[in-house]
């Protein structure tokens, strides 16, 4: 009902529509009440033949962060409740998800996902929504490059990961390299990125993509096994359920990691607490990236997160995880600096950013050259790791690129020395 020219707000009201009684708790439009939870949705795999290992952390992460924030009174005096949606690594499931989060759930922005290929799908349901989205773990160019104003992302991408990657084989000198790639946005954009710094270097190399869902490698590394000349490195850009039995499935094979060839997955499984239960003794050697602090430079709130996230799920965190905490924490700075949960009010204020967080000082760029630049947080941090213990945590392992903060003197420790 209205009253004197006012909505009145929590008052029903009733109309007669063709001999129907149409009742409203509430006008379009009106402002929420203060106890009402400011929803946030989260989008990621929890299940096959997604990365659903990581995104089970994901969500750990993003719980851990729900409870610090509701602890400290919410933001804007509401609490924060954050919506979950398994999209199993599947594109059709994350348009899906992010449409039920937006038309039912009514979330004022989202956050969460590991795949590049899930992201891309999400995000242009977001961007028509104009609902902000952060991007957390996916890495491919276009994400960014797109230019939408609904997007951020917290994670490094192709161009700061698998130019590492690259760098670091030619720095540590290996000639012949076997290049196993996803076929989806993230594993293209990983061999898009990595081949032309490696014909800079003159390094030879052999490229075979193989299905998103496949979990038998057999055929690929025997053939990689018998090459001639022989391959000395192994490179895998591998994000799915698979990087797991093709690791094992090469180490059982005697193809990577021995003495003659050494191997390296990109795309996170391998920082996962479950890589080991999984790969076991094949995981010794293995390279792999590290998408947070190292941990001599670890903040108050790194240190702090990684204390609670073991108290309360009693395992480690991924960098994976650490990176949705940040996340989180962010879209409540901004909710809070914007006084608002309106979508434009959000993203002006995600531009604004300048926390410290645990993965670092956040900034996003509002520039576009080169074109991924825009909404990136242009210093996500990136190391290169060698496990050289079996079930060794990713935190405790050397790091050995880049050099500037390395912690060993060898570039490749190989299995033998």
């Amino acid at each position: 009902m209205l009253v004197q020219g006012r909505r009145h707000v929590g008052s029903k009201l009733a109309a007669l529509v063709g001999g129907l009684v149409l009742v409203s708790t509430q006008f379009v439009g009106a402002p929420a009440n203060a106890a009402d939870p400011i929803k946030i949705g989260w989008v990621g795999p929890l299940s096959p033949p997604g990365g659903y290992a990581e995104g089970v952390l994901m969500k750990q992460a993003a719980e851990l962060a729900a409870d610090e924030i509701n602890a400290k009174g919410g933001v804007l005096g509401r609490p924060i409740q954050v919506i979950f949606q398994d999209t199993r690594g599947q594109p059709e499931e994350g348009t899906a998800a992010a449409e039920r989060l937006i038309s039912q759930e009514h979330v004022v922005a989202i956050t969460g996902e590991f795949h590049s290929s899930v992201f891309l799908a999400e995000m242009e349901v977001a961007h028509n929504a104009g609902i902000p989205i952060i991007a957390v773990d996916v890495w491919a160019l276009k994400i960014t490059a797109k230019g939408y104003p609904e997007v951020f992302r917290v994670a490094p991408n192709q161009a700061l990961i698998a130019g590492k990657y690259g760098e670091w084989i030619a720095a540590a000198g290996f000639k012949n390299v076997a290049f196993l790639y996803e076929k989806n946005d993230g594993g293209q954009s990983a061999r898009d990125v990595m081949l032309p710094i490696l014909d800079k270097h003159g390094v030879k190399y052999d490229v075979v993509g193989a299905d998103p869902s496949a979990t038998e490698f057999t055929a690929q590394i025997e053939r990689f096994k018998s090459h001639s000349p022989a391959y000395d490195f192994f490179m895998a850009a591998y994000s799915l359920a698979g990087a797991y039995p093709m690791m094992n499935q090469s180490h059982t094979l005697g193809f990577a990691p021995t003495a003659k060839t050494g191997i390296a997955n990109s795309g996170g499984p391998a920082v996962d607490p479950t890589f080991w239960k999984n790969v076991g003794e094949g995981g010794k050697y293995v390279v792999t990236e590290v998408v947070g602090l190292p941990k001599n430079a670890w903040n108050d709130t790194t240190k702090a997160f990684v204390a609670a996230f073991k108290k309360k799920y009693n395992h480690s965190p991924s960098p994976q995880a650490i990176e949705n905490y940040d996340a989180m924490l962010l879209l409540a700075d901004a909710i809070g600096r914007a006084k608002s949960t309106d979508g434009k009010a959000l993203i002006a204020a995600l531009e604004k950013t300048d926390i410290v967080l645990g993965r670092g000082r956040y900034t996003f760029s509002t520039g576009h050259t080169p074109d991924w630049a825009y909404h990136q947080f242009m210093d996500a941090p990136v190391a290169l790791i060698q496990y050289d213990k079996v079930n060794q945590d990713a935190e405790d392992a050397p790091i050995i690129w880049p050099r500037d903060i390395a912690d060993v003197k060898y570039l490749y420790l190989k299995p033998g020395q």
